[in-house]
């Protein structure tokens, strides 16, 4: 009986064990499927509105409102790039105004004052100057051309295109036109840019007289504004006769006549002369000069010239210049300032190319 017992466990114990290992073993769960980011901001919207639907309603069991993140700064200052832009930035650095640069074109200068005392090289100009004296009334107009050879020199010509004054040979007073008789080459070099040497040989064509004229022209320039110079027409030396003028025509028909009577002519002239510029406009530039004139070079009363040798001269005017190759000026003055009649309004036109 005790045997039968046991050999029943031992069988009931064999086919349990067997059914244990015999068992399938269940499958592992999948994990869910990712939904698309669309689907999952609905669902996120869904849950987030129903939880603050349950928040608002303050029912039991409703799910607390998630805190909002700090800024990335404790100050709060972290700027957002979505947000509105001021027009000016603040914590842009301060930039100090500056004053334009003003830069003059290249070529020949607009301004009087910073003119040099040549023409460029490879530069013609051409130029009538006229003036008239009151009393006697005697006007004169001469004609200048100037070339430039180099940067440093120019060739000059000058002819008197003729006068209108009382001819010395009649008896009788009596205004008239006159052609002109006197013409003159020079060449001017420069030295320096401020100072250069002039040398002419002015010469009046009958009677045959020639004479030599010397300068020593000097510029100087004080900015864009102002400028002093002269000594331009410094010497004229008596070679043949008498010494010719392009400034009063009525003068070197005086000599020629009265070196028909073999009168004593003067040996030349001594002329001192400064001017200065004001230039006003870039445009526009008002000149004075003034200076002295020795007659035979002396400064009293000589056989070789009527009168006082020595005069003081003063004048005043001023440059328009339209144009970078257009020059038109006008002055008033006194040849002698000892004499009122002396008084001389004179006009300048100049064109280059």
């Amino acid at each position: 009986m005790t045997a039968r017992r046991l050999l029943w466990v031992l069988s009931a114990g064999l086919i349990a064990s067997a059914t244990v290992v015999a068992a399938p073993k269940k499958p592992a769960r999948k994990p869910a499927k990712t939904a698309p980011a669309k689907a999952a901001g609905a669902k996120a919207g869904s849950a987030s509105g129903t939880a603050a639907g349950s928040a608002g309603s303050g029912g039991p069991g409703s799910a607390a409102p998630a805190e909002e993140p700090p800024p990335s700064d404790m100050n709060g200052t972290a700027e957002n790039p979505d947000a509105p832009r001021p027009a000016v930035d603040l914590d842009a650095p301060a930039v100090e105004a500056a004053a334009p640069v003003v830069t003059r074109l290249p070529g020949y200068p607009l301004e009087l004052a910073v003119r040099p005392i040549v023409v460029p090289q490879n530069m013609s100009e051409v130029s009538i100057a006229s003036h008239a004296m009151v009393s006697p009334f005697a006007g004169t107009a001469a004609l200048r051309a100037r070339y430039g050879v180099t940067p440093k020199a120019q060739l000059g010509l000058t002819y008197v295109l003729g006068g209108i004054f009382d001819d010395p040979t009649t008896v009788e007073h009596r205004q008239g036109f006159h052609t002109g008789k006197a013409v003159g080459l020079d060449l001017t070099v420069m030295l320096q840019d401020w100072v250069g040497v002039q040398v002419g040989v002015p010469v009046y064509i009958s009677p045959l007289a020639i004479s030599l004229a010397l300068g020593a022209p000097i510029k100087f320039t004080f900015g864009d504004k102002f400028a002093l110079g002269g000594l331009d027409d410094l010497l004229n030396i008596r070679i043949k006769r008498f010494a010719p003028t392009f400034y009063q025509e009525l003068q070197n028909a005086t000599n020629a006549f009265e070196n028909l009577n073999n009168t004593i002519k003067s040996q030349g002239e001594l002329r001192v002369s400064i001017y200065g510029i004001y230039q006003y406009q870039p445009n526009f530039a008002i000149i004075g000069r003034a200076g002295i004139q020795m007659e035979d070079f002396a400064t009293g009363k000589t056989d070789g010239c009527a009168g006082e040798c020595l005069t003081n001269f003063l004048y005043a005017g001023f440059q328009f210049s339209p144009r970078r190759y257009l020059d038109l000026g006008l002055s008033i003055g006194f040849d002698d300032l000892a004499h009122g009649g002396s008084f001389a309004p004179a006009g300048f036109l100049a064109f280059r190319i």
